[in-house]
């Protein structure tokens, strides 16, 4: 989503400080002449005041960078304008689009998250075998620093008293855990993702897993596929994967280690 532009700080020292916010037309010299300049059919009007609501900042915001655009857009038109014929020129101008409401609000919201190890409840470690694959294995002395450390990221979700969405990356990588479905069948893969762009609160839900606590044991359910589960085999040293048996041989059940770094 593009960024909105800032406003010159010479310029918002032009705006009242009442409930409305208006940008005054006897403001900066360089923004006054713009407004007047943007008059092509009412030679009569000295400039355009623009008002904008603190409940609904954002939103008016964007209605007036529109107007702004549109306006400097029209400054090439070398004709008089009635009413009806700037009403097309506007449609001309711009392409209606629905905006998703959340996007808005969401896309600067600060992203919280916590660095853990996690070990199922067999005591497995999980490390990372090759580019794109974990384990789980046994470890112990001088190998237990082979097992990674996640970035547990707190993501945009429904959140109850039993879940709480969630995404795992794993630190000093660009990688993170997401859901696909390959062969017919939901699978846990690691996924590269662009670091500037990621982590972030609104993930794709493929990225999303519903933390799930009972007692002081965890499980992993997929959002993306409900009642399929992080799990890890009872054999050793063999490829985390994503299983819809609780209970059963899998196991779907870890055990969180903070990290204080």
């Amino acid at each position: 989503m593009a960024v909105e532009p800032e406003f010159d700080s010479e310029i918002m020292d032009y705006y009242s400080n009442d409930d409305e916010l208006f940008f005054e037309t006897d403001g900066p010299k360089q923004m006054k002449s713009c407004f007047q300049d943007l008059d092509l059919c009412s030679p009569g009007d000295k400039g355009i005041q623009l008002q904008i609501s603190h409940k609904h900042y954002k939103k008016s915001f964007k209605w007036v960078v529109s107007v702004i655009v549109a306006m400097e857009k029209l400054k090439t038109v070398l004709v008089p304008c009635s009413p009806p014929s700037l009403a097309n020129l506007f449609s001309l101008i711009f392409v209606e689009e629905l905006i998703d409401s959340e996007d808005i609000y969401q896309c600067d919201a600060v992203v919280r998250s916590r660095k853990c190890r996690l070990r199922d409840i067999d005591q497995k470690c999980l490390v990372l075998s090759g580019p794109c694959e974990l384990q789980a294995l046994y470890l112990s002395g001088e190998n237990i620093d082979q097992q990674v450390v996640f970035s547990m990221v707190f993501v945009q979700g429904e959140v109850t008293q039993e879940k709480m969405p969630v995404a795992l990356g794993l630190k000093g990588n660009s990688l993170y855990l997401s859901c696909v479905m390959a062969d017919g069948k939901p699978t846990l893969q690691l996924e590269t993702v662009d670091p500037k762009l990621y982590p972030r609160k609104n993930m794709e839900k493929r990225f999303i897993f519903n933390k799930l606590q009972i007692k002081d044991k965890l499980e992993f359910e997929s959002a993306e596929y409900p009642n399929w589960y992080i799990s890890t085999s009872q054999m050793d040293e063999m490829p985390v994967f994503l299983g819809n048996k609780r209970g059963g041989q899998d196991i779907t059940d870890f055990i969180m280690e903070e990290v204080i770094s």
